[in-house]
C-alpha cells in the first residue's frame, strides 16, 4: 500500500517567501559590496598617513642629524685651530653636551684613540684608549660620519656623531665625537617616541644592515629585522603596504628612508585596529535599516495577501462548483486584475 504525500504552498506565501529572498539578497549584496569598498579606501587611507608620517619623521631626523654634525665639526675646527689643547678640549666637551641636548655625551679622541676629555665626567673613560667599532671607523677614516650601532665603552648600545680634528697645517690630531644613546633617554627618543597617533599604532628605526636602532620595545633594540617593508626602505626607497611583522600580525606601515645616512623609517598601524571603524559602520547600518526592514516584511506580507485574495477566493469557489451560490460568489471575487478576471 502506498500513499502519495502532495506538499503545496499558497500564492501569498509564495510571494512572500520570494520577496524577503530577493531582498535579503539585494541588501546581503550591497552591504557587502559597502564594506568591501569602504574597508580598502581605509586601507589605502591608513597607509597613505603612515606614509606621510614616516616621510615628515625622516626629514626631520636628517635635520637633526645634519644639526648634530655641524655641532661637532664646529668644535673639531676650533680645537684644531687651537692644536687640540686639553684644557680647551674639557671645556669645549661641556659646552657641546649643554648647549642643546643632542647628545647623551660627548668624547675629544686624540689621534692614538685615547680619551682627551669626556662630558659628562660621570663616564670613566678618560685617558683609556677606545677600542670600540665607532671609534676605530672615525679613526680609520678621518672625515664627518654617522657610526652604525654599536656598544661604546662604557657599555651603552650607540652611535656616534664624530668630525676630525686637523690642525692648521693639516695634520691629523684626532676627533670631536657625540654619542646617542639608543636604549636610554635621548633627544632621538623625545623627537621619534612622542607622536600622534593611538590604536596599536607605533615607529621603528633600522640602520642600513636592517639593525633596528629605535623601537617602542627597547628589548627590540639592537636586534635585526627583516621584512618586506625593511628591505625596501634600506634600499632607499619610500612608500607603503601591508606586511606581516614578526609576531604574525598583520599591520599597514608606511616607511621613508633617511639617505644621508642610509637609514628606514616605518610608521605602522594593525590592519585589525585600523579595519575597526569599517566593521562598526556595518554594524550601525544593519542596526539602523531594522526597522525599516520589519516595516518591510509587514507590507509584503499585507500585499501579498491583498494579491492572492481573488485567486484564493476563485479557488474556494472551485471546491464547491456543485452548488448553487457558487456563481454568485465567483461574480463577486474582487477580481482587480487580469489573471484573476
Amino acid at each position: 500500500m502506498s500513499s502519495k504525500v502532495s506538499v503545496r504552498i499558497d500564492l501569498r506565501r509564495l510571494i512572500l517567501l520570494l520577496s524577503v529572498v530577493v531582498s535579503v539578497a539585494t541588501l546581503a549584496n550591497a552591504l557587502y559590496s559597502a564594506y568591501k569598498v569602504q574597508k580598502q579606501q581605509l586601507i589605502d587611507s591608513t597607509i597613505e598617513a603612515n606614509r606621510v608620517y614616516a616621510a615628515k619623521l625622516s626629514v626631520s631626523i636628517e635635520q637633526f642629524l645634519y644639526a648634530a654634525q655641524q655641532q661637532v665639526s664646529y668644535s673639531a675646527r676650533i680645537l684644531g685651530a687651537k692644536g687640540y689643547d686639553h684644557e680647551l678640549a674639557t671645556l669645549e666637551a661641556e659646552r657641546l653636551r649643554r648647549q642643546t641636548d643632542s647628545f647623551n655625551s660627548v668624547t675629544m679622541v686624540s689621534a692614538g684613540g685615547y680619551v682627551i676629555a669626556v662630558s659628562p665626567e660621570t663616564i670613566k673613560i678618560k685617558g683609556a684608549k677606545l677600542k670600540s667599532p665607532g671609534a676605530i671607523e672615525a679613526l680609520r677614516e678621518r672625515r664627518p660620519l654617522i657610526s652604525k650601532p654599536y656598544v661604546s665603552a662604557a657599555g651603552n648600545l650607540v652611535v656616534i656623531v664624530s668630525s676630525p680634528v686637523f690642525s692648521e697645517s693639516g695634520r691629523y690630531l684626532g676627533y670631536v665625537g657625540g654619542t646617542i644613546y639608543l636604549r636610554q633617554k635621548s633627544i632621538l627618543h623625545d623627537l621619534i617616541g612622542v607622536h600622534f597617533y593611538r590604536d596599536e599604532s607605533y615607529i621603528y628605526i633600522v640602520d642600513s644592515d636592517r639593525v633596528i636602532i629605535y623601537h617602542p620595545d627597547k628589548d627590540r633594540i639592537g636586534t635585526v629585522e627583516g621584512n618586506a617593508v625593511v628591505d625596501k626602505v634600506v634600499s632607499g626607497a619610500d612608500g607603503g603596504t601591508s606586511v606581516i611583522n614578526s609576531l604574525g600580525v598583520e599591520m599597514l606601515a608606511g616607511y621613508a628612508s633617511i639617505k644621508s645616512v642610509g637609514w628606514g623609517v616605518v610608521s605602522q598601524q594593525s590592519s585589525r585596529k585600523a579595519l575597526l571603524p569599517v566593521d562598526t559602520l556595518i554594524y550601525q547600518t544593519v542596526l539602523g535599516m531594522m526597522p525599516v526592514a520589519v516595516l518591510g516584511i509587514f507590507g509584503i506580507f499585507w500585499l501579498a495577501g491583498f494579491i492572492s485574495r481573488p485567486l484564493r477566493q476563485l479557488a474556494d469557489c472551485a471546491r464547491t462548483m456543485e452548488a448553487s451560490e457558487s456563481v454568485r460568489k465567483i461574480t463577486n471575487v474582487g477580481s482587480w486584475y487580469f489573471e484573476s478576471a
